[in-house]
């Protein structure tokens, strides 16, 4: 049986999805703990289901980023990547340059990944949307278009509480238009939840009609489309259950569409993989929050480290 939206479902919810959320926002306001560029990004991440922060990162901080990116090849297995080329799980890195596989958890690894995933105007906005410390968990360093179809994050990242999860999407370069660039549904994550025929809210791998309803619920409800021509250093924020996916591309296959997609949770909650007695470090960054990984033994204490092994990596 397919999965279907059910309005009658709630689940607990970040203060910024729930209906009362302008309630909150005077709260915390009044305590005096944010100012107004604060309340102004904190009502409109509320209201649309994203915002967007324009040229957050530092020019040299992506550059240093990129710069790493480019030499992987220097540091073989030691960075899990995808296998699109063979249709495969995933892999480990091999000794040459490779401009056409995500990369999975750069942060453990670059000082540069986490200097810009964990930027100090992205742990700000986080920690008020979060009331709490900030916990990276799973990211993804993007060289072309992925082609995700619409989807919610909630169908395919796990945590233990479905909607405690905010993404940002980082451009490392300006994203031109027909590379694939990211697309979305404004105001869409006030949709019903969508539930699986496991009862959850995600995936049992059974996503018959998933797509196409997503796609019909936000144009019955005649939701506005917006696609994202991101700059080298933007920082798009949404929450877990925006509609999203990467634009159909029309410039040629592998045109560079490079960014960096993080997911983080409250550090008071928890990905389903910390389940596992060997998924289950964290790594402290600073005061800010700290980084987790389904692919990597943490805490490395500033070490390089090797992926742990695992039946999906072929070399």
């Amino acid at each position: 049986m397919p999965g279907s939206f059910q309005p009658d479902a709630t689940l607990p919810a970040l203060w910024t999805d729930r209906p009362n959320w302008l309630n909150h926002l005077r709260a915390l306001a009044a305590t005096g703990h944010i100012n107004q560029m604060d309340a102004d990004q904190l009502a409109h991440f509320a209201d649309h289901g994203w915002l967007l922060m324009d040229r957050a990162i530092e020019p040299g901080l992506v550059d240093t980023l990129v710069d790493d990116i480019r030499n992987l090849h220097q540091h073989p297995g030691y960075f899990a990547t995808t296998d699109f080329r063979h249709n495969r799980p995933q892999k480990l890195n091999g000794n040459q340059p490779d401009a056409l596989e995500s990369i999975f958890d750069l942060y453990v690894n670059l000082q540069s990944s986490r200097h810009v995933c964990m930027h100090p105007k992205i742990v700000r906005f986080l920690s008020l949307v979060f009331q709490a410390r900030v916990l990276a968990f799973q990211q993804l360093l993007f060289q072309v278009t992925n082609g995700h179809q619409w989807h919610q994050d909630t169908a395919y990242v796990v945590v233990n509480t479905p909607t405690l999860l905010v993404a940002t999407w980082i451009a490392l370069q300006d994203i031109e238009e027909g590379s694939g660039e990211l697309a979305y549904y404004d105001r869409s994550h006030r949709l019903p939840h969508y539930i699986f025929s496991n009862g959850k809210k995600h995936s049992d791998g059974d996503t018959t009609n998933y797509v196409s309803d997503l796609e019909a619920a936000c144009q019955t409800r005649q939701l506005a489309h917006h696609r994202l021509l991101a700059k080298k250093g933007d920082v798009f924020f949404w929450t877990a259950d925006l509609v999203h996916r990467s634009h159909p591309p029309t410039l040629p296959s592998g045109t560079p569409r490079l960014s960096c997609v993080t997911h983080y949770c409250p550090a008071t909650s928890m990905p389903h993989w910390f389940g596992e007695s060997d998924k289950r470090g964290v790594e402290s960054y600073w005061d800010a929050g700290g980084f987790a990984s389904s692919f990597y033994t943490l805490p490395n204490l500033s070490q390089m480290v090797r992926p742990v092994p695992r039946w999906e990596f072929y070399s």
